[in-house]
């Protein structure tokens, strides 16, 4: 779902009878958004939200047998989410995520592609990936780099969950606001984050993702 308030563009996941999984569809469409916002002259910002009870349980697992079975399929779907995680780093104008509920997986590596991040205070960061027997390929370098490598495992390899007081001290969010306050709140970050230009922002935004993780 895309609408633009005032100059920031809001693209809200909106599978919520499927907790907002991530599957080919909605990973394009996202992926197209993210290049429409930033080509836009009358968009100086984007938040990305969801809709229903969580942000995303993370990748579509009903996909999974097919991408099992098609490795041409796989591999377009692996291209795929790595054009998406790394969109938001790549425009010239500042990416906010507004997460709240259930973060998980592919859903969590979603929103920490983003410049930011505005927590919910029932946000819950889960990566599940073991649980499943999935190897954390998506997952495991964008927790790498905003984390040691000691937490990352331990996130990774125990799959508990992290709640809003922790996703604040590991610096996974910015900050947590309430439940009903977050869009609104999201989208005057954006917005007054959206004072450089668009070049001097890209390389803003590439020295900070090069500077890697604090240890």
């Amino acid at each position: 779902m895309i609408e633009t308030r005032a100059r920031v563009r809001l693209l809200t996941l909106n599978r919520p009878e499927k907790r907002n999984a991530l599957n080919n569809e909605l990973v394009a469409a996202l992926v197209a958004a993210l290049h429409a916002a930033d080509a836009d002259p009358d968009v100086a910002a984007v938040v990305i939200a969801a809709a229903g009870p969580g942000f995303s349980a993370g990748a579509d697992l009903g996909e999974r047998a097919i991408l099992i079975a098609d490795p041409t399929a796989r591999a377009a779907r692996a291209a795929l989410s790595d054009a998406l995680l790394a969109a938001p780093g790549a425009m010239g104008k500042p990416v906010v995520a507004a997460v709240h509920g259930a973060v998980v997986g592919a859903g969590a590596s979603l929103a920490l592609a983003c410049d930011m991040v505005l927590g919910a205070e029932d946000l819950r960061f889960l990566w599940p990936e073991a649980k499943h027997g999935i190897y954390p390929s998506l997952v495991l370098p964008m927790l790498l780099r905003h984390l040691g490598p000691k937490d990352a495992f331990e996130l990774v390899a125990t799959g508990r969950p992290v709640l809003a007081a922790e996703a604040v001290a590991l610096r996974l969010v910015n900050r947590v606001v309430p439940r009903a306050a977050l869009l609104e709140q999201a989208c005057a970050l954006a917005g007054q984050a959206a004072q450089y230009g668009m070049d001097p922002l890209r390389r803003i935004k590439a020295e900070i993702n090069a500077a890697g993780a604090p240890r």
